[in-house]
């Protein structure tokens, strides 16, 4: 993978602000954003460092003791589990490629690489991967140009500027962490603030630079402390990005921690949706507040995605008030996240009615309709009324229906079918009782549209985006992506229903964030069913042969979750106490009665009674077992090594009979329908496996792409005639002949590209006019609810009684029943050409 160089300046500054923190976020070679920090396996064994003593201009000892308390400073955040090495010393140099983390002493000036007068008083390089994990990092502290005090007690003559303070500051890069960008007094200021605070104070770590480490790496005892997360609007409703978010101390008034918003959620950077997350509070009561980025400290002093910031509006408070007294309380409990803290930018007149979406129409393949439009809508002196006004094919006037208000703050209504090929403008207006008028979007903005797709009638693809948090949607007929679906943060997997109807994603999150949702999504219409909660990290999905239960490992919760495909709940969690990092994979048998999950680093694939949710064997395997396949006949599992290799495991004799050994490590299996082949991805040299499982060897091996990088999705159609690849980094999913082995197809597609899912059942044709005229009761042309009244006295009755009339029985069983009101719904609201 690329490296990528990060340079953080530690620059001197008369008087200095005082902050809060924010990670390292910055776009990788593809353009993904990225959070930079080390991997896990780094923090479970410890980020190491090396120190270039002989370069200091000091005494060993004196210098050997600042790094051992500037590291220990860090280390000893309780909330956190972040641990270091001390490989010890030699005669290091700055390198960005020896994979060592150096501390040295620059006395020339050459290592710093900065002019005189430049005020660096110390740099901290970083180098990451695309995935942003850290590889290495180098502190180089300039001797040219400043006077250093190794000195224990705090020099407070000035002039010369304390070591231990810089060390600690630089230790937060080399962690990590960005600048901090607040103003402040000096008593409170972070350790990471951009230019050196008063001698002394930046030895010990703020409050601020707590709940960074408890942010970035959360120990056991991250869950004594909360969270605040919200989203920043601009007065149209359009997210703003980089606006400064703390969280003031009730008792003092004093900042505590803050976030720039943008900066958190599934959808971070310029363009997204605004989100901040603070988190590693101490519980207790806090003011809210939000200002720009600005005084001494400037998005200059940011690295990364901050940049063009959101500027020029006044400081606010929570809930759109001028002062902190006036503000809002917010409370923050242990364990706890106090969500949807929003701000809209500007203090504009108190009572406008507030719109936020909850459910709108995407691109769909729906001709039957209605659409779905559901907005949340608040407002101080109530809501009287709410519409949405719809025009079709950007011509001619619009047309206006009512929301009907649902219960809470929600009002809901549907926009009518259309014919393939329209596209729909709409907007959504709401009143309150003193006739203040909000729209959604905002009147000077251009309203929202979608279009009712003409699909080919060729196999549609799914495609999870890991790196845009969405689902591309493409036709294989025409080659083009024609819908992205919103799923949540850092989706990765993907499984559907065998009839093809529902899919579900996988909301993994980040190393540093777990996710803990599935987003259910109806295919036949695009429609977002559920978010399902389920536990933190959930990764790979595994679907019974009825369609019934879905399987879902939590990774980051030694968890397994059983979801009822029906209710889209989670009715059971089993937790796996012998799992030792996991799990991950997950196969059923076709009745889901018997689950298999893999645990990656304990080298075993644990076999499940889901009835009693209790785990029956484990089954020892090659080592890093990453994913499973079952064959048809359910008698061989199939197991990955993320290391390398392909096991399988006879699952009548429990036990691993032969491993296929691979050059690199495999990531994904898929069995042919016949499962006399098993293909496999190899994540490390971009290549397709085809694998003879009886005979134990690797048949083939199929460059994906010459460009391909970071293979993982794979999924093999129904009939088995295709397999469907996607290369994570270079953006592509691949199309291959199972018959002669052959790329037939590319497509360059979204943000890390991973899950694949297809869809070969046809879309539902429109109802022609006889149909929907079958539901006019009335005769109004108009479905509508004096149909539905007639419809409903003629309900339960059957042929012969004297209620019994055959017009209502829609279906023709002789009945009016269930299914005549399943039908006479889907035609509701459609007029009689």
């Amino acid at each position: 993978m690329k490296r990528t160089l990060f340079i953080l300046p530690l620059l001197l500054l008369g008087l200095a602000p005082a902050g809060a923190y924010v990670p390292q976020i910055d776009f990788n070679e593809f353009g993904r954003i990225v959070r930079v920090k080390w991997p896990a396996s780094s923090v479970r064994d410890g980020v190491a460092f090396s120190v270039n003593v002989k370069s200091f201009p000091f005494d060993s000892q004196a210098v050997l003791r600042i790094v051992r308390d500037s590291f220990g400073a860090w280390e000893g955040v309780a909330t956190s589990d972040l641990s270091f090495v001390d490989e010890g010393t030699g005669s290091f140099v700055k390198s960005s490629t020896d994979r060592r983390n150096t501390i040295l002493f620059d006395a020339t000036g050459f290592d710093i690489g900065a002019p005189r007068g430049s005020g660096i008083i110390a740099i901290t390089t970083i180098n990451w991967d695309s995935f942003g994990n850290i590889t290495d990092t180098d502190i180089t502290f300039n001797g040219r140009d400043f006077n250093f005090s190794v000195s224990e007690v705090i020099n407070t003559r000035g002039g010369v500027v304390d070591l231990q303070d810089t060390m600690t500051h630089e230790i937060g890069h080399l962690l990590g962490l960005d600048h901090t960008p607040l103003d402040g007094i000096s008593t409170i200021r972070p350790t990471m603030h951009p230019f050196a605070s008063p001698e002394g104070t930046g030895r010990t770590l703020a409050s601020d630079d707590i709940a960074a480490m408890t942010h970035l790496y959360p120990g056991l005892r991250a869950s004594e402390t909360g969270t605040l997360t919200g989203q920043v609007f601009r007065a149209n409703g359009d997210a703003a990005f980089g606006v400064h978010v703390v969280a003031h101390s009730r008792t003092t008034g004093l900042p505590v921690a803050s976030s720039l918003s943008g900066s958190a959620g599934d959808n971070r950077g310029r363009g997204g949706d605004g989100r901040y997350e603070i988190q590693g509070l101490p519980p207790g009561d806090y003011h809210l507040s939000i200002a720009p980025v600005s005084g001494s400290v400037s998005e200059e002093n940011l690295g990364g995605i901050f940049s063009n910031l959101e500027h020029g509006f006044p400081v606010e408070f929570y809930d759109n008030v001028s002062t902190l007294d006036g503000s809002r309380v917010v409370r923050v409990g242990a364990g706890r996240v106090a969500a949807g803290i929003d701000f809209t930018i500007g203090l504009t007149i108190p009572g406008f009615p507030l719109l936020v979406e909850q459910a709108l129409p995407v691109n769909t393949p729906d001709v039957r309709g209605p659409y779905l439009v559901q907005m949340k809508v608040t407002d101080n002196d109530g809501i009287v009324s709410a519409e949405v006004s719809c025009q079709v094919n950007g011509s001619g006037a619009f047309m206006t229906s009512p929301l009907q208000h649902t219960g809470g703050d929600i009002w809901e209504g549907h926009l009518g079918a259309q014919p393939p090929g329209t596209t729909l403008s709409y907007r959504v207006r709401a009143t309150d009782a003193v006739g203040n008028t909000s729209s959604f979007p905002a009147e000077s903005e251009p309203a929202r549209e979608f279009t009712v797709l003409d699909m080919s009638g060729a196999p549609v693809f799914y495609v999870v985006q890991s790196g845009s948090g969405l689902i591309s949607v493409v036709d294989s007929g025409t080659g083009s992506e024609v819908a992205r679906i919103p799923t949540g943060d850092t989706p990765h997997s993907l499984a559907m229903t065998p009839n093809e109807e529902v899919l579900f994603v996988a909301n993994t999150g980040t190393p540093d964030q777990s996710g803990r949702t599935l987003t259910a999504i109806e295919t036949a219409t695009h429609r977002t069913l559920a978010q399902i909660d389920v536990g933190f990290g959930p990764l790979d999905l595994a679907v019974d042969a009825a369609g019934k239960t879905l399987f879902v490992t939590n990774s980051d919760a030694r968890s397994l979750s059983v979801v009822d495909v029906l209710t889209l709940r989670e009715v059971k969690r089993i937790n796996l106490t012998a799992v030792v990092d996991g799990p991950f994979g997950v196969a059923t048998r076709a009745d889901g009665d018997t689950a298999y999950v893999t645990d990656i680093d304990g080298n075993q694939v644990l076999v499940i009674d889901v009835a009693s949710a209790s785990v029956t064997s484990i089954i020892p395997v090659l080592s890093s077992p990453r994913s499973l396949a079952i064959s048809n006949d359910g008698g061989l599992l199939f197991v990955s090594g993320f290391d390398g290799g392909v096991g399988v495991i006879d699952l009548e004799r429990g036990q691993q009979v032969r491993t296929v050994s691979t050059e690199g490590g495999i990531f994904r299996l898929a069995a042919s329908p016949t499962s006399d082949r098993i293909y496999a991805t190899s994540h490390e040299n971009g290549n397709l496996l085809v694998i003879d499982p009886i005979a134990g060897l690797v048949s083939q091996t199929l460059p994906v792409l010459s460009t391909g990088q970071n293979t993982r999705g794979l999924t093999v159609s129904k009939d088995g005639s295709r397999i469907y690849v996607a290369n994570q980094d270079s953006n592509d999913l691949v199309v291959f002949d199972a018959q002669t082995l052959s790329v037939i197809q590319t497509y360059r597609i979204g943000d890390g590209p991973r899950g694949i899912g297809v869809r070969i059942t046809p879309f539902l044709e429109p109802f022609q006019t006889d149909e929907i005229a079958q539901a006019d009761f009335d005769g109004d042309l108009l479905i509508g609810f004096s149909d539905f009244v007639l419809f409903a006295a003629g309900f339960g009755s059957i042929d012969g009684q004297p209620s019994f009339e055959s017009r209502f029985d829609l279906d023709g069983d002789g009945q009016i029943g269930f299914a005549d009101f399943l039908r006479f719904a889907e035609l509701f609201g459609r007029r009689v050409a």
